[in-house]
């Protein structure tokens, strides 16, 4: 007996009675048409995450940066910024009245502060031109104010290599004769300058000398080295008192 032919025959009866169903045919075109769309949807799917993936370097690339944006260009745009701002001008402000403007009111000059007695007299071009005439060789010295109750003195002095000449300016309201100076010594001459009454003294002994009362309250006194003896009357006469 053949053994395959038996197991052909025994397969092909147990099959005789089976059939496939009516609907089998669509149930597997429909579970075919599911499958594709899947995969369809899964492969457009993937390809968007990897477009999106590749877009986003270059969003950051061309994108603009604000100014408080984060990050170094954002970070660097917010300095300049800010260095441009604190560049801005401020208003100005006038340091004589305290506040913004000339002239406001409310504001009130300070008092001019009264020099100590001794002080030196700033402004050499005010002493220089205390004098019209100045022999060569001498230069100006700064000039000393000195107070004594309620008389003033201003002393200025020219030195160098032609010898010296000193003026004094004396401001009294008692002040009305040469000889209420306090400077005439004991023997001494009438001289008139500038058309005032005046005191001139001459002498190896003591320096060459002239005084006078310039106006009420007014005196000057100029003395001068020996050397310049020669030339005492043209200094004198050349004294501006104002």
């Amino acid at each position: 007996m053949d053994l395959e032919n038996e197991l052909r025959k025994a397969m092909a009866d147990h099959v005789t009675e089976v059939s496939a169903p009516e609907t089998l045919a669509a149930d597997a075109r429909r579970r075919h048409h599911r499958t594709v769309r899947r995969r369809t949807a899964f492969a457009v799917g993937a390809a968007g995450v990897i477009v999106a993936a590749g877009m986003i370097p270059a969003y950051h690339t061309i994108r603009p940066q604000t100014v408080g944006a984060d990050g170094p260009d954002g970070r660097r745009h917010g300095q300049q910024t800010t260095r441009t701002l604190s560049a801005s001008p401020t208003p100005s402000v006038d340091a004589r009245s305290g506040s913004p403007g000339a002239g406001s009111k409310g504001s009130h000059p300070a008092g001019r502060p009264k020099r100590p007695s001794g002080a030196q007299d700033p402004g050499l071009g005010a002493v220089k031109a205390l004098l019209s005439y100045l022999p060569h060789g001498l230069t100006a010295k700064p000039c000393t104010s000195t107070h004594t109750g309620a008389k003033e003195t201003k002393t200025c002095r020219w030195s160098g290599s032609g010898g010296w000449i000193e003026v004094r300016l004396i401001r009294d309201g008692g002040l009305k004769n040469p000889s209420d100076l306090g400077l005439a010594p004991p023997v001494a001459k009438a001289f008139r300058v500038h058309g005032h009454p005046g005191l001139r003294t001459d002498g190896p002994a003591v320096p060459s000398q002239i005084m006078w009362i310039e106006r009420h309250g007014l005196g000057v006194w100029v003395g001068v080295s020996p050397s310049l003896g020669g030339s005492m009357t043209r200094i004198a006469e050349g004294v501006n008192v104002t």
